[in-house]
């Protein structure tokens, strides 16, 4: 489940604290060796003002009342696909960048256990389709989950009717312990990245940069649980100011670029364009987000390769905001 509204205006108190609590609260997180620390610091500021802001009204989608992520069809221009936090059934829906129904489909073999990511990936065993639509029900407010699980669905035609979808599903733990994850992708090669949320303080009570695991291609079809990979971190540190707290991200049509979304902010990296990794010799740009006024911002996914973005945000009735940030 996603802050609710109270828990995010509490976050300057969580941020007072962690230092306070940082050694009781340490539960063996790996050293900050075990990934590369990136060479450039993303600035405390609030980063550039996002530019040509458009709001726009979603419609007729009663059902979408939690909107948590945002994925972009590259196959059908203007489509995005979205879904509901936790509590909510386990339902796929499109809307289109202006704001209109495009289709609601029932996932079946899955469960909304605490989804919170969508992306666009490359298909691949039981999925005879070219695109595909992923699903993380990867939310973990408290900490309860013994296990995570991403969905794969064949990319549904958005005609505005309703319809069901067969999902695959693989499930994943950690290699060090559990984390809430809001924010993933899938690059070109099939990999499933995905980049932790909140605080991490480490054994002296400093605060980490978020850490990026990755689930390879080759896990779908897996009977057994698989180990993420801890593959890297992000010069952002969750809990470093008010509001940094990294909610979504999104890999650019191109797979040149990942937009990485806290409450406050959106920072733009270069990447390889298979792989997916950060490129971190190349410093990332940064702008501010919270002008855009979101109840509670979630998601975030590319209307092109060139910065211009969309952003969504849960609360009934909340608009889609598209705005442009430059890219490195």
């Amino acid at each position: 489940m996603s802050e609710n509204l109270f828990g995010v205006a509490r976050t300057r108190l969580v941020v007072c604290i962690v230092a306070l609590c940082a050694a009781a609260c340490d539960r063996g997180q790996p050293k900050a060796s075990a990934v590369r620390v990136s060479p450039n610091a993303v600035p405390e500021s609030q980063g550039t003002p996002l530019q040509n802001i458009v709001s726009v009204p979603v419609r007729g989608v009663r059902d979408l009342v939690e909107n948590s992520a945002a994925a972009m069809s590259a196959r059908q221009p203007g489509v995005l696909f979205t879904i509901n936090d936790s509590g909510n059934d386990a339902l796929l829906f499109a809307i289109d960048t202006t704001g209109a129904n495009r289709g609601i489909w029932r996932v079946s073999g899955a469960s909304n256990i605490d989804w919170e990511a969508a992306s666009m990936g490359p298909c691949g065993g039981a999925q005879h389709a070219s695109s595909c639509v992923y699903i993380g029900d990867t939310g973990d407010n408290s900490g309860p989950r013994g296990a995570a699980a991403i969905y794969r669905v064949a990319e549904p035609t958005a005609d505005g009717l309703r319809g069901f979808v067969q999902a695959e599903v693989v499930r994943f733990t950690y290699p060090d312990q559990r984390h809430d994850v809001e924010a993933m992708y899938v690059a070109q090669n099939g990999d499933v990245v995905l980049i932790t949320k909140r605080p991490l303080p480490d054994r002296s009570g400093h605060l980490r940069q978020a850490l990026v695991f990755r689930v390879p291609a080759s896990a779908w079809g897996a009977h057994d649980r698989v180990v993420a990979q801890l593959t890297d971190s992000l010069p952002i540190v969750p809990g470093s100011v008010p509001f940094r707290l990294i909610t979504d991200a999104s890999l650019a049509p191109d797979g040149r670029h990942l937009a990485v979304r806290t409450y406050a902010q959106v920072f733009i990296f270069a990447t390889d364009s298979v792989t997916g990794a950060v490129n971190h010799a190349v410093a990332p740009t940064v702008c501010d987000v919270a002008s855009l006024g979101e109840a509670q911002g979630e998601g975030v996914t590319w209307a092109n390769a060139t910065g211009r973005l969309v952003f969504t945000s849960e609360g009934r009735r909340a608009p889609l905001n598209l705005g442009d940030c430059s890219v490195p």
